[in-house]
């Protein structure tokens, strides 16, 4: 049968449209209306926004749990309070780790994304191809050159699962990596990179077009023999063609620092993400993980426990809509940055957009900026 949502605005795009509606029917949208056909359903929104379905293109875990747990209460726990909270298009993240644990985490979401409360097209693997000396929170001891063997093998078994996988393009000496990336139609992203001008225009040319967490562990200008080189920072500025992530948080990026990025860059090439580990969802709470990296968490973020740097964010897909409004940017265009610019990123035709074609999946945003997901 087909349904007729009507909303106050649609947001789509960049594009924002008055008292209109989508029709939708088995799933996919037919068209954007502005009064519903004789034959349909009607759903009113009232005073609500629609807009398409948010993506958060980088999330590690949430509700106590993380991915690289690799249990199927976590993988399930973890997507739960996202989907609860506004996601409706996630790729898990799997940190920097040993060929062991990363194989156990790919095994288990293998078995498990079917199951999820979202949409889940593919794995993003953070590492553990990183710079020693942008580790963050990464583990140290974990961080290592590109090993063709072990991506070979990894890829020749999970090959259909992993959509993005994150190195630091100075670690990739000959390019190797980058061009396995390609290649193999992984999409590749700069992180945890001491990079230098060179480095990322060579990865640029081979198809490495988007900057994890900027100014998270991306390098900035530094000197040789007195001449100052771009380092990763500069080069996403300069660079058109580069997307980069945001995580819209509110404390990895403050305001005017988000502020700077989007007058720079623009919404169409800005990727909010949540960045989020596994106490996401869960409140700003006095809990301290002892992990093999122990962290607290306190005003409202992940720290390191010795509080020298931050270890992820804590929030979901409505603190980031929220947050990141809060700093000035118009909604239409944090809506582009949660939708149609992480689409574009990672070539989905499906989410990101409303138009006809395209998967009926919104996000329902309230005067108050509360986020719910709606499914037709």
């Amino acid at each position: 049968m087909k349904t007729w949502i009507r909303a106050k605005r649609l947001i789509s795009d960049g594009a924002v449209t008055e008292n209109t509606g989508v029709l939708v029917e088995n799933g996919a949208i037919l068209s954007v209306l502005p009064t519903p056909p004789a034959d349909a359903c009607v759903v009113d929104l009232q005073e609500a926004t629609l807009a398409p379905a948010f993506i958060d293109l980088h999330c590690h875990g949430g509700a106590g749990f993380e991915f690289i747990d690799a249990t199927e209460e976590a993988v399930l726990g973890a997507c739960r309070i996202h989907s609860d909270h506004g996601t409706g298009v996630l790729y898990p993240t799997v940190s920097a780790a040993d060929f062991d644990t990363t194989w156990r985490a790919l095994e288990i979401l293998e078995k498990t994304v079917s199951k999820a409360p979202l949409v889940i097209p593919g794995v993003h693997l953070e590492g553990p191809y990183l710079s020693p000396e942008m580790c963050g929170a990464q583990d140290p001891g974990i961080v290592r050159k590109p090993d063709p063997e072990e991506y070979r093998t990894i890829f020749n078994r999970f090959g259909k699962l992993i959509a993005r996988w994150d190195y630091a393009p100075e670690m990739d000496e000959n390019g190797e990596f980058a061009d396995f990336l390609r290649e193999a139609g992984i999409t590749a992203s700069t992180a945890h990179s001491a990079a230098q001008y060179k480095h990322m225009l060579a990865a640029l040319e081979k198809g490495n077009r988007l900057v994890t967490h900027l100014y998270s562990c991306t390098s900035t200008v530094t000197r040789e023999d007195g001449f100052r080189k771009l380092g990763v920072i500069e080069t996403a500025f300069l660079k058109n063609e580069i997307f980069v992530e945001a995580i819209g948080d509110g404390c990895h990026l403050p305001p005017e620092l988000l502020t700077m990025i989007y007058q720079i860059k623009g919404a169409e090439r800005i990727c909010l993400i949540s960045d989020a580990i596994r106490f996401a969802g869960l409140g700003d709470q006095a809990n301290v993980w002892e992990g093999k990296i122990p962290y607290v968490i306190e005003d409202g973020v992940a720290k390191l426990a010795d509080r020298s740097a931050f270890a992820g964010s804590i929030a979901t897909a409505d603190q980031l809509l929220k947050r990141t409004v809060g700093a000035g940017i118009p909604l239409k265009d944090v809506v582009t940055m949660l939708t149609a610019t992480p689409a574009k990123v990672m070539g989905l035709t499906e989410y990101g957009v409303i138009a006809p074609g395209a998967r009926a999946l919104f996000s329902v945003i309230g005067e108050d900026l509360s986020v719910t997901k709606l499914a037709i």
